[in-house]
């Protein structure tokens, strides 16, 4: 929140930024600061959760924002070649003699990417709040055009793995597949069957290997709250030769899953908030899957060795055992969800 907090700041002693005009937020994030820009604000949100969090209050989003706006906002993420994208993206979205807005946090790469606008911008405004930075410029002829398009390129949505997948540097794993849902499908069962769902899919490496080599799934549900992992994975499963059409959800898993009922669940649990640890989101994937199976239904996932699950999992269904240990991962099965499970999905559904 510190980079959100430094924007804000600069908003309310830069009363000039914005004062007319449409305005785009990039990234965006609630904030009270955001109501001077009533009737003229659109919120662009890839993350489902964020995007929620705009929507109940009260304000406009969409995950892939057009036309021209007269300030663009923008709060990057971390990675370093979504920064530059995302500010290769706003260029775009700029009208001409627009200001752009970037706050970043000082452990995020902050003055670099400030020196770098500068570079292909020319003057630049800044203000140093909140262990962030907050810096501006003005959309002019003099940006550096090539610049802008190498820096929107080193983002885009690519093949990798000779060609085989679609993905993109920002998401998990985003250029290879990762140790732990390689593990798990060397271990799921081919004879798996009926309704299927993949619970935080990200590029599609679990829903690929489910339709391939399971030819005894009815429907395959795939659950994702980043739109563009929810991309790359349309793309990645839709046109493998098989009779399941899989179903691409934008959803916040750690919410619910609504009246969805399974026969088989998968998943690579993410254990992350943001920068920090937190071994909570992976617990709340578990209750969800669990109230969200049908009672005979079967739960695979795979987690780091260290992340404490067994317990709940002992909790939330009648049979659990670990599957196998390597490389840093274990493979844990679940299978005909608790009655106490059974209980609270009811209840739920009322």
């Amino acid at each position: 929140m510190h980079a959100l907090d430094a924007l804000a700041f600069v908003l309310e002693t830069q009363p000039e930024l914005g004062s007319t005009g449409r305005v785009i937020f990039l990234r965006a994030q609630p904030h009270a600061v955001l109501e001077r820009f009533q009737g003229r604000l659109t919120c662009e949100q890839t993350w489902k959760p964020r995007a929620v969090a705009l929507e109940a209050a009260g304000l406009p989003v969409t995950r892939d924002a057009t036309g021209s706006y007269d300030l663009v906002l923008l709060l990057p993420e971390r990675q370093r070649e979504t920064i530059l994208a995302d500010i290769a993206r706003a260029h775009e979205l700029l009208a001409e003699g627009g200001t752009l807005v970037v706050a970043l946090h000082n452990d995020w790469g902050a003055k670099r990417t400030e020196q770098q606008l500068a570079e292909i911008a020319g003057q630049v405004q800044s203000v140093s709040k909140h262990h962030s930075r907050v810096f501006w410029a003005v959309k002019n002829g003099a940006w550096d055009a090539a610049k802008l398009a190498d820096w929107k390129a080193a983002a885009a949505l690519r093949r990798i793995l000779d060609g085989r997948f679609w993905s993109c540097p920002g998401l998990f794993h985003w250029d290879e597949v990762d140790a732990g849902s390689r593990l798990l499908t060397e271990h799921l069962p081919a004879t798996l069957s009926g309704a299927a769902a993949d619970l935080g899919c990200g590029w599609g490496f679990l829903g690929d290997h489910l339709l391939r080599h399971c030819p005894n799934l009815r429907s395959l549900d795939c659950y994702e709250a980043d739109a563009v992992a929810l991309e790359c994975a349309r793309r990645n499963l839709g046109l493998i030769p098989c009779p399941v059409r899989p179903r691409m959800l934008w959803r916040d898993v750690t919410a619910g899953l609504g009246s969805s009922l399974y026969d088989v669940i998968v998943m690579n649990p993410p254990f992350h908030d943001g920068r920090d640890a937190d071994p909570m989101l992976g617990l709340k994937f578990i209750t969800v899957a669990a109230q969200s199976l049908r009672t005979g239904g079967d739960l695979w996932l795979v987690a780091n060795r260290h992340l404490p699950y067994e317990n709940l999992m002992g909790q939330a269904f009648e049979h659990t055992s670990l599957v196998v240990e390597a490389v840093g991962f274990k493979v844990l099965h679940g299978a005909r969800p608790a009655a106490v499970t059974q209980m609270h999905r009811r209840r739920r559904g009322r």
